[in-house]
């Protein structure tokens, strides 16, 4: 069987499952209360399955040796354009013998509107409210960035970090390694500086002991386990509960329930995401079961 599959971010994932456009869609950020009130009735409500994760980077470009720390608060205020060259002393503390270049931080973000981008913004919201500080972009697939330049897709902000000298901006961790891109440790909820990492490790931390909700709209925005990295999303699958066409949901159940394989998931893990939990993986498969043909 052929899956045809388009990375055009969530917000247009999101729209074109909704027209009827594609038999699954797939969004980093699931689907709000709003979005889903807007399906067709035939779809008999819809399916959100979790089927990966992902942690997200925050890569830059500067000509130093090891990887540069940021403080929660320093990575919070990078973003809201409060701290803007990067020999800021609220940098240098934190990175003691680097010499820190007096060069202006440029912020890359995304153009469209995306997944990575809600996941990124539930993120700094969570951790500024937790060092007092006001996060004014919001949190949504699309925001008000003050003073950045935008790309279209991972791969274009990815792009854009490696062309400018200065830059940081947020990417998927497969992209930014594909890119060999530097990336930053983190501060994470118990103040331990955590790189991503090419075996998912401290992203299979994160995702520890999270709550499992009804519609499996699982949220970990600020994980407070020991060795997590900080900032990982879940990406849902989107299906519609009823399909007309038996043989289309058969197919669909098959793809889905491949991909939660041990092999499959090593697969997952190897491209740079998360292994899900094995509790998650439970749930999933039912779920996946629930889709059945109207006729």
């Amino acid at each position: 069987m052929r899956v045809n599959y388009s990375p055009i971010g969530s917000g247009a994932g999101i729209r074109q499952f909704t027209s009827g456009l594609t038999t699954f869609g797939a969004s980093d950020a699931g689907m709000t209360s709003k979005e889903i009130a807007k399906l067709p009735k035939e779809y008999g409500g819809v399916v959100l399955l979790p089927m990966t994760a992902g942690e997200i980077a925050l890569s830059y470009n500067l000509p130093l040796g090891s990887p540069i720390r940021l403080s929660r608060a320093a990575y919070v205020r990078i973003f809201l354009r409060e701290i803007t060259r990067w020999n800021d002393p609220e940098i240098a503390k934190y990175n003691p013998g680097v010499e820190l270049p007096d060069v202006k931080i440029t912020v890359v973000s995304r153009a469209d509107s995306s997944g990575t981008t809600y996941a990124f913004t539930t993120h700094m919201a969570a951790v500024a409210k937790a060092v007092g500080i006001d996060w004014t972009p919001g949190v949504d697939k699309s925001v008000p960035w003050k003073e950045s330049i935008a790309a279209q897709g991972n791969d274009g902000v990815a792009a854009l970090i490696q062309l400018t000298p200065g830059a940081i901006g947020y990417v998927e961790f497969g992209y930014a390694s594909l890119a060999n891109l530097k990336m930053a440790a983190l501060e994470n909820h118990s103040h331990q500086f955590i790189l991503p990492d090419s075996d998912g490790r401290s992203g299979e931390r994160a995702l520890e002991g999270a709550t499992i909700p009804r519609d499996l709209q699982i949220r970990v925005p600020d994980p407070e386990t020991s060795g997590a990295y900080p900032i990982v999303t879940y990406t849902w699958v989107l299906g519609r509960r009823h399909y007309d066409d038996p043989r289309e949901a058969t197919t669909l159940q098959t793809v889905l329930l491949d991909c939660l394989t041990d092999r499959k998931q090593e697969v997952a893990r190897e491209l740079g995401y998360v292994k899900l939990p094995e509790a998650v993986i439970d749930r999933v498969r039912a779920e996946i079961r629930t889709l059945v043909a109207t006729r």
